[in-house]
């Protein structure tokens, strides 16, 4: 799984929408040009409303991992793997927008 950070994604539909209309070279592409602006805004507007939560994943597990410790129950990589697989679905799940 690979993770893009919010503001890269923004910035460069920004820097795409000020070349679009920095190139503007008649006046019939002028209304084009700014129709697709507006729906470039909006859609920065949606990836601003996305919710973005930071989760250190190997803390997690640390964590997780040492509370088996306290109960002498024997730690397997399996649940390293396990643990990667379901935070990963949960990912992946919120990130179309479905319930687990």
């Amino acid at each position: 799984m690979e993770l893009i950070e919010k503001s890269a994604v923004v910035a460069e539909i920004e820097n795409r929408k000020r070349k679009l209309l920095d190139h503007i070279i008649c006046e019939s592409d002028k209304e084009w040009a700014v129709r697709t602006a507006h729906q470039l805004n909006r859609i920065i507007w949606f990836i601003n409303t996305l919710e973005v939560k930071d989760v250190n994943l190997e803390k997690e597990i640390e964590l997780v991992k040492g509370d088996y410790e306290q109960v002498d129950v024997a730690w397997n990589n399996d649940f390293d793997f396990i643990a990667r697989h379901f935070f990963e679905l949960g990912f992946q799940k919120a990130q179309k927008g479905d319930k687990l």
